[in-house]
């Protein structure tokens, strides 16, 4: 039967008759308006000083596609006041990350861009995270109109919510699969959402439903083993939806709405592909053509309406194709794959028209030896501009220069080689300055990744890479994958600790030694020569990139937080027993390089987990899981004592001291940043939901900014950024300073 919606023009979702659907169905749904928020930790709120924000990098997993959506819809793409913009996910964050190819100059941190806004219309930022889901996040796309984004996780759940609300508000959301949502699509007119992935026992691997209420509209083919991997709405009348299998080799056409699937029709072309998974489905601007790319390296076009195969590209990629995306006008489509290639077809004559080896730009190396691992490139799309985006298994994003040779209007063509945009892909674990006055900034995460940064723009210069020792898989991985646990800064060299048991030492970008240390190390410190690492099992102290101590310094406690004076001459290490100790340093007594001169006891009801010196020396700050202290040096006589400062939930890991003193900022586990002042002990600044996961890393700039930076407060995070915040203006107001 002919379905009389099939060739409407003019007709809207809410205006087709009820008879034409068979009994829509309600899933489980929650529908959230302005009356009903789900917390607002969905982001971090409006209201705090953020100036800046570097972003992690995209969460990859080997042998699967990764999704990258630069299509930032209607309003984002014609207003030149947004930056372009490329959506990944890192977790169970999503994050939109800025990239501006036009500035060719670096701009302080420090004063807000006057002309880039964010989607709500304030000054940007650089980007934004978005955490409203509770499992990792698999798939997210733009509506059309570029003011809502639904996205999925691994739950299979479906989350619709707003991006162009300061709050990012969710508009839905419902539970759709039984596994994870593998890909997500949108109709042209905004009204209906497709998505697909594992149905695991139940009986369907993909659905579309209305996008603000959930109702189904329509029953969709269900691929081998209840495994489904792409799906792509046409993007104009008649609707189609096409869905990929994740192990049938199979695209699925489906007509309407209400939609089925279109079967036997003498037309329709399910099997093109001879093996494997159809990884990326992709429709044309005006949905006359749709792409297929797969695991037999091959790139199939259909005609969009009637569905047929149009020709099928053999071997485009040696090996797996990941993920394809057309250019604006639909002439081109852009192809990835695990050869560590990227190309760009005419989607007419179905011809490779431009190239780009991303893997030898990573590598460096130009001989067939193989591809790096870490060079397989998983994702790509283009962004505002016709920008071509590809991002490989270690996460770098490559912004590919687009010759003028191609024939295409591009933004992208004044570059003459890749930009490599770099960082992090998993949580951030410490954070140090370098020289001061240079600024530059070091963190290092989980991975055993330590990147290099432009404190005054806050863009990754680079990964550190160990010297004499290879990296084939372009991983960056110093501590060979271990967590670093601390950085410290001296002399012009970097110390790094890790729990691969060394403490490597680094210049520049270049990590040129490593000391084995005989116990696990947790913490690190230094002063103006010394550095003091803390081990499970003692004190190792070094100098000159040497062990000066004989042998590892043994405490009767064990210690759980270090700290050593500017001079070199005090060191203040905090006890499980809940004591501070502190030690007068000798340079010229390596047997006992440690004297212990007092005890503070009493002070914490739970072990010190974090210390800190005043600029000046004259005032001590301690830490535990909830209460911060504060100690005169001259009598170790309390300023602060427990019980004052209590707002913190779980444990304590960072304080810094503002440049003058008057202001300390602690950041803890529970997301939390504070500012209090010890003129002003009753009052504080909070600003919640910082980092998810917690803060790991915190310090003021001060004169570690060639320019100065006194109240920019730096923090790092288990979400992977970096946040620059300005809180003059909260602290001068609060404090009265």
């Amino acid at each position: 039967m002919t379905n009389p919606n099939e060739n409407s023009t003019n007709k809207t979702a809410d205006q087709t008759p009820k008879h034409q659907y068979n009994q829509p169905q309600l899933l489980t749904t929650t529908t959230m308006g302005v009356d009903a928020v789900d917390a607002s930790n969905s982001c971090i709120p409006p209201t705090h000083p953020l100036t800046h924000q570097s972003l992690p990098l995209p969460t990859a997993t080997r042998g699967e596609p990764l999704f990258l959506d630069g299509n930032g819809g209607r309003l984002n793409d014609n207003d030149d006041t947004k930056v372009p913009c490329v959506m990944y996910a890192w977790g169970k964050l999503i994050v939109l990350r800025e990239i501006d190819i036009t500035s060719t100059t670096t701009t302080s941190t420090f004063a807000t861009s006057a002309t880039a806004t964010n989607p709500s219309g304030a000054p940007s930022t650089s980007g934004f995270i978005y955490r409203g889901h509770s499992s990792p996040v698999t798939a997210a796309k733009f509506n059309p109109a570029g003011t809502y984004i639904a996205s999925g996780d691994t739950r299979g759940k479906l989350r619709v919510w707003s991006y162009d609300h300061e709050e990012h508000l969710p508009k839905l959301e419902v539970q759709l699969l039984a596994g994870p949502i593998k890909d997500i699509s949108w109709d042209f007119e905004g009204k209906r959402i497709v998505v697909v992935g594992e149905g695991m026992q139940s009986p369907e691997s993909a659905k579309v439903i209305q996008w603000d209420t959930g109702v189904k509209c329509g029953d969709l083919g269900a691929h081998a083993r209840k495994k489904g991997s792409s799906c792509a709405f046409r993007t104009c009348r008649p609707m189609r939806i096409a869905t990929g299998g994740g192990e049938d080799a199979s695209v699925f056409f489906h007509k309407g709405p209400p939609f089925q699937r279109v079967v036997g029709d003498g037309v329709v072309s399910e099997k093109c592909h001879e093996r494997g998974a159809v990884h990326s489905l992709r429709y044309n601007k005006d949905g006359s053509m749709l792409a297929s790319v797969g695991t037999d390296g091959s790139v199939c076009f259909y005609e969009g309406k009637g569905m047929g195969l149009i020709q099928k590209v053999e071997k485009v990629h040696k090996s797996s194709i990941f993920s394809c995306a057309w250019n604006r006008s639909g002439s081109h489509l852009l192809t990835c794959g695990a050869d560590g290639y990227v190309r760009l077809l005419d989607g007419n004559a179905g011809t490779v028209v431009h190239e780009w080896d991303v893997a030898s730009e990573q590598s460096g190396d130009t001989a067939e030896s193989g591809v790096p691992k870490g060079a397989m490139q998983l994702g790509c799309t283009f962004i505002k501009g016709d920008v071509p985006v590809s991002v490989g298994y270690n996460g770098q994003i490559a912004v590919l220069p687009l010759p003028s040779s191609v024939g295409l209007d591009s933004s992208a063509s004044g570059i003459d080689k890749p930009l490599i945009l770099t960082g992090h892909q998993a949580p951030i674990s410490a954070m140090t300055f370098g020289t001061s006055g240079s600024n530059t900034l070091y963190t290092a995460d989980t991975d055993g990744v330590i990147v290099e940064w432009d404190g005054a723009s806050g863009k990754a210069k680079g990964r550190v890479s160990n010297v004499g020792e290879d990296d084939p898989d372009i991983t960056g991985k110093v501590h060979a994958g271990a967590t670093v646990t601390s950085l410290a800064h001296s002399d012009g060299t970097l110390y790094s600790a890790g729990w691969d048991d060394f403490v490597r030492t680094t210049q520049g970008q270049s990590c040129t030694g490593k000391l084995k240390m005989e116990a696990q190390p947790n913490a690190m410190t230094c002063g103006t020569s010394l550095v003091v690492v803390m081990t499970v099992d003692g004190l190792v102290l070094i100098r000159d990139k040497q062990i000066v101590s004989s042998e590892l310094v043994r405490l009767p406690y064990t210690a759980t937080a270090v700290y050593l004076s500017k001079d070199d001459s005090m060191l203040y290490v905090g006890g499980d027993d809940c004591n501070i100790y502190i030690y007068t340093v000798s340079s010229s007594d390596g047997a006992n390089p440690l004297a212990e001169s007092h005890v503070i006891k009493g002070g914490h009801l739970k072990p010190v987990q974090s210390l800190s010196l005043s600029p000046d020396g004259s005032q001590l700050a301690s830490a535990d899981v909830r209460d911060v202290c504060i100690y005169s040096t001259s009598d170790y006589s309390n300023v602060v004592s427990k019980g004052r400062w209590c707002f913190h939930t779980q444990r304590i890991g960072c304080l810094a001291w503002s440049p003058d003193g008057t202001v300390i900022a602690t950041g803890g586990n529970d997301d939390n940043i504070f500012l209090w002042c010890p003129a002003k002990k009753m009052k504080r600044v909070h600003y919640r939901f910082a980092h998810r996961g917690g803060i790991t890393g915190l310090s003021f700039v001060g004169s570690n900014a060639a320019d100065g930076g006194d109240w920019m407060l730096v923090s790092a995070g288990a979400d992977g950024c970096v946040n620059w915040w300005n809180v003059e203006e909260d602290a001068k107001k609060k404090f009265g300073l």
